[in-house]
Parts: structure tokens; sequence; C-alpha cells
């Protein structure tokens, strides 16, 4: 069962209608920015076409990752995982490397339509390579610290919907908390710079500005403690 359960897992998050639609639709939305840009005359430049498409990826990544488990308790599947060979870590694990899958997915559509851009509009001019680069380490480090959170989320709330808008809409209640913390003095905003809250999604759906060293490793850091954290929930609340 097991055996069967770890296949199952990479078809069931990665090929789904669900899946498909989440990763056309911020395409649809680059493709129009560039559209926009090249035959409307705009000029909008890279920026946008990267501000768009992260802004849409941002919803569909609190979308897929609260789904990943919240379909297992909609569907009272998550009880056969549990009595399972697999442990709480190798579930949460294997979901997790199944949704970096798609976010690798979901930065190459981004990656394709700057090309795209590059070569087939002459008026403008970015390190293209530099990007690509950057694009993908920000959808990796950004697509696996919303997935913990996520994931933490509704095992704690059980339910796709509210853990959906409970996630989404408290990252930004959490970013303005954050932000309010870091104004009532030096310590307190050199303390901010380690929450991943304080500038994730600022910095991942600005367009102008990806990750540096330190946030990167301060996401990766954040989805790990979770990740070692997550289990011992998991243990307690995976069941209906």
């Amino acid at each position: 069962m097991a055996t069967k359960l770890r296949t199952v897992f990479l078809k069931q998050e990665c090929v789904t209608k669900s899946a498909f639609i989440c990763l056309v639709l911020p395409g649809l939305i680059g493709a129009i920015v560039i559209l926009c840009d090249g035959y409307k005359g705009s000029y909008l430049g890279p920026s946008a076409i990267i501000a768009s498409y992260s802004f849409i990826v941002d919803i569909v990544f609190a979308y897929l990752a609260v789904s990943s488990l919240g379909r297992e308790f909609q569907n009272r599947t998550i009880n056969m995982i549990r009595v399972s060979d697999l442990s709480g870590l190798e579930v949460i694990l294997r979901k997790l490397l199944s949704f970096l899958i798609l976010s690798i997915v979901a930065a190459t559509i981004l990656v394709l339509e700057l090309i795209f851009y590059k070569y087939s509009v002459q008026h403008v001019y970015f390190p293209l390579w530099d990007y690509i680069r950057k694009i993908y380490v920000d959808f990796l480090a950004y697509g696996a610290f919303v997935y913990m959170v996520s994931t933490l989320v509704i095992l704690l709330l059980k339910n796709t919907l509210t853990a959906f808008v409970t996630v989404y809409f408290g990252v930004t209640g959490m970013t303005f908390f954050t932000l309010y913390l870091a104004s009532l003095g030096a310590t307190m905003t050199k303390l901010m710079t380690y929450v991943p809250f304080s500038f994730m999604r600022a910095v991942f759906t600005s367009g102008q500005q990806f990750f540096n060293l330190r946030e990167a490793f301060v996401l990766f850091s954040w989805t790990l403690f979770l990740l070692l954290l997550t289990p011992a929930i998991y243990k307690k609340r995976a069941y209906v």
C-alpha cells in the first residue's frame, strides 16, 4: 500500500485538472502583458510580466498547497494514508516534493514567456539569464515556505476553503504586523528581517526584486523548521 501511495502522490498533486488550470491562468496573464507591450506599444518591460505573473502565482500556490492535504480530508483518504506504512514526515515530504515540481513548472512557464518577450520585442533589453536563475530560486524558496505554512494550517482547520482564506489573507495580515513591529526600533527592525512574512510577498510579487542570499536562506531555514514541526501535528490531527 505504501508503494502505491508513493506513486499516487506525484500523480495526484501534479497531473490534475486543477493543477493544469492553476498553471495556465498565470501564463495567460503573462501573455496578455506581452501582447499589450509588443503590439500596443505600451513598453511595460519584463518587470510588468514578472509582477503580473507572480501576483497570480501567489494565489495559485496558496490554493494548491492547502488542496494537497485538504483533498485528503475532504475525500476521507487521510485515514487510509495514516494507517499505511508511510510516516508523517514521509507523507509531508513527498507531497512537498510534488509541490516543488509544480513550482518548477510555474517558473519554467514564466521563463519561456520572458525568452519569447526578449527575442520577439526588439525594443527592450534585460539580463535574461540572470533573471532565469533568480526566478527558479524565488519560486522554489517561496513555494516551499508557502506549502509548509499551508500544510500546518490545513492540519489545524481541516477545511480547504477556510484554510485557503486563512493562508492568503493571513500572510497579508502578518506582513502588516511584522512591518509594525519593525517600526518599534532598530532592534526590532533587525529581528524582523529574519521573519519571512516581513519581506517575502513584497519581493516575490514586485517584479523588480528577487530574494537576496540572506532572504532565501531565511525562507529555507523556516521551511526546514516547519518540516520538522509538522509531522508531530500530523500525528495528532491527520484524521477525520
